[in-house]
């Protein structure tokens, strides 16, 4: 099982990250390949200017060129996808949602209706922290991945939203957080 972290914080060693490391332990634990790519990292990011050359032909093929293309690229070699970013205004932060939409170029869709995703058969799940409660805007994040792979006909693991967070180092000290995150972890590498 090869999963492939894509973290959408735009904060080095924030509060999404320590919780993705918890996770990804536990995973790799259980026999899983790990790679985390920090997006807001990328030298060179754009966003998906809707100009539908990827459409124009079966393989990936993003019309931008720039560092998103080898996530894209990777994203099609992992057997779990799992998306992580904290809960920014209802909605995954900036770096995340900028991949997500060039994810689009993923997907090959005939006569407006008919989707051939390049994703098919594979896992997604996500991780999310947010500085308040589930209803205050993670729940709408955990749909958003839900749906992105419903339409990716890809599986869907689940979310593991860790709320009310304050700092990296209080993450580590919940016992009850930890031991939750250890089991999503466990359960993303069977």
């Amino acid at each position: 099982m090869k999963i492939l972290a894509l973290l959408g914080s735009p904060r080095p060693k924030g509060n999404t990250q320590a919780v993705l490391e918890i996770v990804l332990a536990a995973a790799e634990k259980g026999g899983a390949q790990t790679e985390t790519i920090q997006i807001s990292e990328l030298n060179d990011l754009a966003g998906c200017m809707e100009c539908f050359k990827c459409q124009q032909s079966d393989p990936p093929d993003c019309a931008i060129d720039d560092d998103m293309k080898p996530v894209l690229d990777q994203a099609l070699k992992a057997d779990l996808i799992l998306w992580a970013t904290p809960v920014f205004c209802w909605s995954p932060a900036w770096p995340l949602k900028i991949a997500l939409d060039r994810f689009y170029s993923l997907f090959k869709i005939k006569d407006g209706k008919e989707v051939k995703s390049l994703l098919a058969g594979r896992k997604m799940a996500a991780v999310i922290s947010a500085g308040g409660g589930e209803q205050d805007g993670a729940d709408l994040v955990t749909e958003t991945f839900r749906r992105m792979t419903e339409f990716s006909k890809c599986q869907w693991l689940g979310a593991f939203v860790a709320t009310f967070v304050d700092t990296p180092q209080t993450i580590r000290a919940d016992r009850d957080l930890v031991s939750r995150a250890r089991a999503f972890g466990r359960k993303l590498a069977s």
